[in-house]
């Protein structure tokens, strides 16, 4: 072809005007359009992504950047000879250089059993009761996770109190309602059993007086007499004067909705100083 004759290689318009070495005409663009680049999901995160360029792989530069993080691992670890795992005992190639453990899971594991074989798990005392007990761990320092428990609580009862008092003032209308419930439950429960013929005013002053206002479990006093039912109302019992008894603030809101044999048996595991019942000997008939 001459260059009278030559034409556009993409449109066949005449060229002949330019310059010898060019191929098409300067309408036709350099590239050919091939139309919109589809969605694809992102090779890292799997996030379905709109391209920029039909050679992307990644939706974002943080993913493109693990990306090539992976590349550079992968080369490493197949540079790298093989190793044995300490832990499991198996054959694994490293892709760090001061790897010693085929997973994070299996050294967490190695590390475990070695500071479980050097431990001191000799016999030590209580900090709280005083008890003597082996250790399942050098660090151990109660003898039960009751007195872990109870030396928690005490530490931080003046923020337990402090925060339940914000509360309630806070909201006194939830208050109400909860103590409303409680109120409908107990009555609901006293309902439920025929027995429950109630408790005239004169019959619980002449069982307090009988009991020298104390209290019937320790003898003291502190914070108040409450009437306390020694089979509780939503265990079956009945609300009768047989089945009460006068009780310190303490004893009662420590027993709770249990037997009596409960309650000690529970405060004998929590507390070694465990309130003594009273010397004098009081009995229930008149």
């Amino acid at each position: 072809m001459t260059n009278a004759t030559r034409a556009c290689d993409r449109c066949g318009a005449d060229i002949s005007a330019l310059h010898r070495n060019a191929r098409r005409c300067k309408t036709c663009p350099k590239v050919l359009r091939l139309g919109p680049i589809p969605d694809r999901a992102c090779d890292i995160c799997g996030k379905t992504y709109t391209p920029k360029r039909r050679d992307s792989l990644c939706c974002s530069r943080a993913c493109n950047g693990l990306r090539y993080n992976r590349l550079y691992a992968a080369r490493q670890k197949a540079e790298e000879p093989e190793r044995s795992c300490p832990g499991c005992k198996t054959t694994f190639k490293a892709w760090r250089t001061d790897q010693k453990y085929c997973t994070a899971e299996c050294g967490n594991r190695k590390r475990a059993r070695l500071n479980y074989q050097y431990a001191d798990l000799s016999d030590r005392p209580c900090q709280r009761c005083g008890t003597v007990f082996t250790p399942k761990q050098s660090t151990s320092v109660f003898c039960s996770r009751l007195c872990s428990r109870r030396v928690s609580y005490a530490r931080y009862q003046p923020q337990r109190v402090a925060a339940a008092v914000a509360w309630a003032r806070a909201n006194p209308e939830l208050r109400a309602a909860i103590a409303a419930q409680y109120k409908a439950s107990r009555r609901a429960w006293e309902q439920l059993n025929p027995d429950s013929v109630g408790i005239l005013s004169k019959d619980w002053r002449k069982l307090v007086r009988r009991y020298r206002h104390r209290c019937a479990y320790c003898g003291g006093n502190e914070g108040g007499l409450h009437m306390d039912h020694v089979i509780p109302l939503s265990r079956g019992g009945r609300h009768a004067i047989g089945n009460v008894l006068p009780a310190c603030q303490s004893c009662n809101l420590s027993k709770g909705a249990k037997l009596v044999a409960e309650w000690k048996r529970d405060e004998a595991t929590w507390s070694p100083d465990v309130k003594q019942p009273p010397e004098m000997p009081l009995t229930l008939s008149a």
